[in-house]
């Protein structure tokens, strides 16, 4: 072996831009196959018609390098934006899967990745980006992908409509779950980028589509539906609740087992599966398909279709993919073991009540039927027009989001914008207390779960009443011991924004006591802190505040415990809110409200119950016109038609009063 003293040894190939190493790029990757995609697809999917440039080899990609987006791609490696900073919103899921996270599977009993070294990385990438575009085709969309020199792949889904950034950071990080490959970064900042196809590499080659040139041009410019969205959050909700968990827990005592219940469209409950749905197993799928069951196992009919029906909420089946499968007739048996001569219907008779009992068993949950609400006193009334009640609250709910987002209803709102969105919230709890998307909630209860008095709420809802293209339309007015009654409408102007929104399972709560005295606009900030650390701007963003109101917002949650500021921005913090209404006297006065508010009511059904005494006393014989003369007139008049003291418990507003106030 000679030595070449004073001599550098050159390769023939080009240099590569990073040093230290060297890829060389795979045949077929050629730099008009790159200006292609760039041209066809890079324009459609940046966040900002923007790019930054690596003037180190691929290693940094600094703001001050950021310069319009150009016909074709640069010489060096280059980024454009994932999100747009000004609204706080993207329209894309870029998954980066990366061959040095692959190579891993998921437990299902545990929410873990166990590690496979034998797998190739390369191989990995390329089968998890092969089954991504597979689920997103079975969501009804479709996807673009590249593939760079080093064997890493992206795989962009686009959506037609703008959404909130972390929404889409969420579902990204949901999606990692199930898919070890998928690197979440590229999406869990404000200003994430991201290398588009077409893009220098940092070996020296490009990154090239995957995709037919055709079919990814087709993606870029017809982009995903509201639809697909919704399926993707339906298909990924196990992973979504176990981010959700792990942001608050370590990551180790957050998997699997924190899968709660969650409602679909129809009301009906059912248990995401971390993975997604699965089959059933050979014993149970050939009852469902051919009615004939094991029965050294299953003693009757009933046993046998409740383990079945057991067994797909275990492996993540909803009700209305039971229905589906019965009326497909690959469960004709399971609908055989429904049927009865004697008794037509019983199927949809007893299906939906069946089944949620089989939630009950399979996830353990002992209140199913309450899972949303603490109490629940009325059963759900019929679907309006096909649609759903549950379904319906959450669109409604999603639209006063819309509405507080909409500058030219907030302005009509005014000075009482913040006060009309603590109204909006209590209602959103009351209808889902009451299952029904049309209610008859009085104003003193409307005030304890909105944080206002009464007089308030007789206020704003007079005002809500009068709104063009209003958010509550009035059914019936109130009248004696009845309360208005009114019917959630999702104004015209929001109806395709409400589409793309993601409808989160859970609680809808009104406004804790706690911010009787913290303020509504404090309360409005916490509900959008959450344990992911949040800069002032994004916080103000989300809440729907002004800067300035929310940064004194976010001081006095600071001072109670309800927010904490860390190295990267605002997060909630660590008190409890029933601990920070205990010591700040606001639960006091909650509770002084509620004992007030109860005796109004006593005091008024009394009242009326005195009225229709009255109504139906017989006539006596005094009956008819009096004089003024007659000193008895007046004893006779107080005993017929009671009239109360200065100091006795008054009744609701009159309709004149409430209309002019």
């Amino acid at each position: 072996m000679a030595t070449i003293t004073g001599q550098r040894a050159r390769s023939t190939l080009s240099p590569a831009d990073t040093p230290g190493g060297f890829h060389p790029a795979p045949d077929g990757l050629s730099r008009a196959d790159a200006e292609a995609a760039w041209r066809t697809v890079t324009p459609l999917i940046a966040g900002t018609a923007h790019v930054r440039v690596s003037k180190d080899g691929g290693r940094t990609y600094p703001a001050r390098h950021a310069g319009p987006l150009p016909a074709g791609p640069p010489g060096q490696p280059c980024t454009v934006p994932v999100y747009d900073p000004g609204p706080g919103t993207g329209r894309m899921l870029a998954l980066d899967l990366d061959a040095a996270r692959a190579g891993g599977h998921v437990d299902d009993r545990r929410g873990r990745h166990d590690r496979q070294r034998d797998v190739d990385p390369a191989a990995q990438v390329a089968a998890q980006a092969g089954e991504l575009a597979g689920l997103v085709a079975r969501c009804g969309g479709r996807v673009l992908a590249d593939v760079s020199p080093s064997g890493g792949r992206h795989v962009f889904v686009l959506f037609a409509a703008a959404l909130p950034w972390r929404e889409l950071r969420d579902l990204a990080r949901a999606i990692a779950l199930r898919f070890p490959a998928v690197d979440p970064a590229p999406m869990s900042s404000m200003g994430a980028q991201i290398s588009p196809p077409g893009s220098r590499h940092k070996s020296g080659g490009w990154r090239l589509l995957s995709t037919p040139l055709s079919e990814a041009g087709a993606a870029a410019e017809h982009p995903n539906g509201p639809g697909v969205w919704s399926a993707l959050l339906t298909e990924f909700a196990a992973e979504l609740q176990v981010s959700a968990a792990r942001s608050v827990a370590a990551p180790d005592q957050a998997g699997a087992s924190c899968l709660t219940a969650e409602l679909d469209d129809t009301g009906a409950p059912w248990i995401p599966r971390f993975g997604g749905r699965a089959p059933l197993g050979a014993g149970l799928d050939q009852a469902a398909r051919t009615g004939r069951w094991d029965r050294s196992r299953y003693p009757d009919r009933s046993a046998a279709r409740m383990a079945v029906l057991a067994a797909a909420a275990a492996r993540g089946w909803q009700l209305v993919d039971v229905r589906a499968a019965i009326g497909s007739d690959a469960w004709r048996g399971l609908a055989r073991l429904y049927e009865r001569p004697s008794e037509p219907g019983r199927l949809d008779r007893l299906l939906p009540y069946e089944w949620r009992k089989a939630v009950v068993f399979a996830g353990g949950e002992k209140n199913v039927r309450d899972w949303l609400t603490s109490v629940s006193t009325s059963r759900p009334p019929a679907a309006i027009d096909g649609a759903d009640e549950f379904g319906l609250i959450r669109q409604w709910v999603t639209g006063t989001a819309c509405a507080a987002a909409d500058p030219e209803r907030v302005r009509r709102w005014g000075r009482s914008a913040v006060a009309v969105r603590q109204l909006l919230a209590a209602i959103g709890q009351a209808a889902m207390v009451s299952g029904s998307a049309v209610l008859e909630f009085g104003t003193r209860n409307l005030a304890l779960h909105s944080g206002l008095s009464q007089r308030t709420v007789s206020r704003l809802l007079a005002l809500l009443y009068a709104e063009p293209d209003p958010l509550l339309d009035v059914v019936t007015r109130g009248q004696m011991a009845r309360a208005d009654r009114i019917a959630l409408r999702i104004p015209d102007a929001y109806a395709e924004s409400v589409r793309w929104r993601r409808r989160r399972a859970g609680r809808i709560d009104g406004i804790h006591p706690a911010f009787l005295l913290l303020g509504g606009t404090a309360g409005l900030v916490h509900q959008v802190l959450d344990d992911t650390e949040a800069r002032g701007a994004e916080v103000a963003r989300a809440a729907r505040l002004s800067p300035s109101a929310t940064s004194a917002a976010l001081r006095v949650l600071a001072e109670h415990g309800l927010a904490e500021r860390g190295r990267s921005g605002w997060r909630r913090g660590d008190a409890s809110l029933d601990d920070v209404a205990e010591s700040t006297g606001a639960a006091g006065i909650h509770r002084e409200r509620t004992e007030r508010y109860r005796q109004d009511r006593e005091g008024w059904r009394a009242r009326l119950a005195q009225y229709q005494a009255a109504r139906h006393r017989p006539v006596g014989e005094r009956d008819g016109w009096l004089s003024l003369d007659d000193p008895d007139e007046y004893d006779f008049a107080a005993c017929r038609w009671p009239v109360l003291a200065a100091d006795a418990v008054r009744g609701p507003p009159p309709a004149e009063a409430r209309d002019s106030a």
